[in-house]
């Protein structure tokens, strides 16, 4: 299925914007992972999968890291307050599993045949460790295909987010620096997200938008956010976009 915003807008691109997790990346699996690893090193009972998407997507519209969240969760059920501790230990088993990073479906074609068509092409995204990124897009061949990666650690020192208007600031902030390094204007552009603050500050930016329903457009229904296309997949948007000339 696609869908077209009633604020769609047509004309010639020149560059696209991507969101990492959710989007690009296939992040779902590897969270298990390391969730339940984390979980049993601290001598707790492991998580499900539907427990995993109650307590991390379907919390989209809540003030919080989605690992964080879910672990939380999962201590109260032994009353267990040692979240900060547990979370290190997650933080640290991340980083360190790299090798399990996936790509979503149809991911590499669509940036190489972006790439292709003269498609300048950023990552920008709401995770914090830069270098982390970074390996993760080495060892999965992207990072010949993007010109720029800005991760919320170039915004500055890490800290929690206090409202939803400051998710949609940062991700906005991470945007524009992605643009003004490619030299690319909004209209000449697009973002391509999986979750409503992708959505929101494309909105704030000017800038056409694309939702892909993987990650948390998965188990979520943004069409409210009123994305300007909205595409089930990757391979969907490759399709759309090489049917209309490689415009939106």
């Amino acid at each position: 299925m696609v869908t077209f915003g009633r604020n769609s807008r047509v004309g010639a691109l020149k560059g696209a914007i991507f969101d990492w997790d959710g989007t690009l990346a296939q992040i779902d699996d590897r969270e298990f992972y390391c969730i339940n690893q984390t979980l049993t090193a601290h001598h707790s009972k492991p998580i499900d999968r539907e427990f995993l998407v109650k307590n991390y997507y379907q919390r989209a519209y809540e003030i919080g890291t989605g690992p964080r969240m879910v672990l939380e969760a999962a201590l109260s059920r032994e009353n267990n307050a040692r979240v900060d501790v547990v979370y290190e230990t997650y933080r640290k088993l991340f980083r360190d599993t790299v090798d399990k990073a996936k790509l979503q479906t149809g991911a590499l074609e669509l940036l190489s045949t972006l790439r292709t068509q003269g498609f300048k092409l950023g990552i920008a995204t709401m995770r914090f460790t830069r270098s982390v990124v970074a390996a993760e897009l080495d060892l999965l061949r992207v990072s010949p295909l993007v010109e720029v990666l800005f991760t919320r650690e170039d915004l500055g020192p890490a800290r929690g987010m206090e409202s939803l208007e400051e998710v949609v600031d940062k991700r906005k902030q991470l945007v524009m620096r992605a643009l003004d390094r490619l030299k690319l204007r909004v209209e000449g552009a697009f973002l391509v997200g999986d979750s409503w603050w992708d959505v929101r500050a494309g909105k704030k930016l000017g800038i056409r938008t694309v939702l892909v329903q993987t990650g948390f457009a998965r188990y979520n229904d943004f069409s409210k956010e009123g994305a300007h296309v909205t595409v089930n997949s990757l391979v969907e948007l490759e399709d759309l976009l090489g049917s209309k000339g490689w415009e939106l």
